[in-house]
């Protein structure tokens, strides 16, 4: 029997433990709580339980916070941890609940007093779970005013990946500097084994780009030793050999987080994503990128059917629209089941307001594996396609090669919409979706093999006109155009001071300072709405650009 889960990679994985595991799963159980009452964090205070960048991209995108926001409440988590036999696994704040287990002798009476608890809605093993989402977002465009960039020529060779990011048009964004500074990515998956020691991983750790790993299956920040998926699908954002390879964001930064374990299938590992997806709003994550699909487990009485394919009912697809709705770009694999019984999609790439990507081989036609819509209450799907059939990734040993499966299309596009959010800024996670479909190759009749088909995301126009002047480098400026912070990415100079300058469109200095560090952030809560020009200066020259501040 084929597997519907997907890791969706070419290799067959054969579950030697899928007893066991069911075994285990029996004993998990999802408690759901009424309410948050009682608890010590409010709205007002979001420092308490979000960072400072979750706080600044909601602020610099008008996004609400709501109850879903709040912490479960501790209270009711020691409660039910204290009842004997019973241990509470981790809390879902988004859903509001816990995941426990329970001694298989004692589920019974354990059960019996958790649900005599006046904060508890309802308790059940760990399976379907189904909640009322609010109405769709408002997708208005936040940016209603772009500006013309001239083309960089100073390209470089992406070797084996110059095709599958020229499809896309990222080969165009990274010859303008666009190339994923500034712009965080979540990597949720199985196990990234060497991504510490593989040599196509050193210039993003050299730089720190690897903010930090978890295990959200085993607990602790050791995410190597179950697998090679994960650090096949980080190859295709992060991965660099100057000459051989490039991926689509190769100056991002990258959290890595492994979700799903390989013996096994069974729908905690829904919850562990969700756990993901929860820290990662929390750290201030711009993209979710997932390589990870469920439909069949090991216990068939949790099994998904195309009937529940519709955002609502499975847990991950709930908190995948979730995590859209709190700002964050989240990418899902179509899936590798177009050529079984299923065809369809897997959750969570039913949810909404995500892009749910399919496969494509070197010449645009949709790969025969790929996951086909619509969703069960009729929404297309995929929402869009990248290079899934012959796409090349990195093995954990350096060595590059060919490989099949949504699961590197994701990514691949990842980095993409990275380094196109990057060129607009003021722009949403919505708006960049709604823009890369509406001009998309498949746009005038969407359907539910290509979506809206392959974009380019090089297609609008991104920054504004700059007056090069001679200079030894480049440096870079995001977002632009800017809200209130502005970061200057000296990336390219040579070592030493160099001179910072802002002026105003009338030429008169506003600003003036000198610097030695590679990155510099400044404030400009007080400049009011226009056009600006930076100036650096060092020893080598003086380059000139500019930027455009807008509320």
């Amino acid at each position: 029997m084929v597997m519907n889960k997907k890791i969706i990679v070419t290799a067959i994985i054969i579950c030697v433990f899928a007893f066991l595991g069911s075994m285990k799963a029996q004993n998990k159980f999802w408690i759901l709580f009424k309410n948050k009452s009682g608890t010590p964090y409010t709205l007002s205070t979001p420092s308490t339980f979000l960072s400072a960048k979750s706080i600044a991209r909601r602020a610099m995108y008008n996004t609400a916070y709501d109850n879903s926001d709040l912490p479960v409440t501790p209270s009711y988590i020691s409660q039910v941890d204290n009842v004997p036999n019973v241990t509470v696994l981790y809390a879902s704040k988004w859903l509001n609940g816990v995941v426990v287990t329970i001694t298989s002798s004692f589920v019974a009476s354990a059960l019996s007093t958790i649900n005599s608890f006046s904060f508890v809605v309802s308790s059940g093993q760990v399976n379907k779970y189904k909640i009322n989402l609010p109405d769709d977002i408002d997708a208005t465009q936040t940016n209603n005013q772009l500006f013309d960039r001239a083309a960089n020529t100073n390209g470089f060779s992406m070797g084996v990946t110059a095709a599958q990011n020229k499809e896309l048009g990222v080969d165009c964004l990274h010859d303008l500097g666009f190339r994923g500074q500034g712009m965080t990515i979540a990597v949720l998956d199985i196990g990234f084994d060497n991504y510490s020691t593989n040599p196509v991983f050193d210039s993003v750790r050299a730089r720190g780009g690897i903010l930090g790993t978890r295990d959200f299956v085993d607990g602790g920040n050791n995410v190597e030793g179950d697998g090679s998926h994960g650090a096949h699908v980080l190859s295709c954002m992060a991965a660099v050999k100057p000459g051989f390879y490039i991926g689509s964001a190769p100056r991002a930064d990258y959290w890595l987080f492994r979700t799903e374990t390989g013996p096994t299938e069974t729908i905690s590992e829904e919850y562990n994503w969700i756990r993901g997806a929860e820290f990662a709003d929390s750290a201030g994550v711009d993209i979710l990128t997932t390589s990870l699909g469920y439909t069949e487990f090991d216990n068939p009485s949790q099994n998904h059917t195309p009937a529940m394919l519709n955002g609502r009912t499975a847990p991950m697809s709930i908190a995948a629209t979730m995590a859209a709705r709190k700002g964050m770009f989240v990418l899902n694999a179509a899936g590798n089941e177009g050529g079984s019984s299923w065809q369809k999609i897997s959750v969570p790439s039913d949810a909404d307001s995500i892009c749910t990507v399919g496969a494509i081989d070197t010449l645009g036609v949709i790969a025969g594996f790929s996951s086909k819509g619509p969703t069960a209450d009729g929404r297309i799907k995929p929402d869009l396609v990248a290079r899934g059939l012959g796409a090349w990734i990195v093995a954990v040993g350096g060595n590059y090669s060919p490989a099949n499966g949504t699961s590197f299309a994701t990514p691949i596009l990842a980095g993409a919409v990275a380094c196109h959010w990057q060129a607009n800024r003021a722009l949403n996670n919505i708006a960049i979706l709604r823009n890369l479909k509406s001009k998309a190759s498949n746009a005038a009749l969407p359907n539910n093999t290509l979506g809206w088909g392959r974009p380019n995301v090089c297609e609008f126009k991104v920054g504004i006109s700059e007056s090069p002047l001679p200079f030894g480098g480049d440096f870079f400026i995001f977002p632009n155009p800017f809200n209130t912070l502005l970061t200057i990415d000296l990336g390219n100079l040579n070592s030493g001071d160099v001179s910072i300058e802002v002026s105003d469109v009338l030429g008169k200095k506003i600003f003036i300072d000198d610097t030695n560090s590679k990155s510099y952030f400044l404030n400009t809560s007080t400049y009011p709405e226009g056009i600006y020009t930076i100036k650096i200066s060092g020893s080598n020259g003086t380059k000139t650009k500019k930027i455009v501040k807008q509320q």
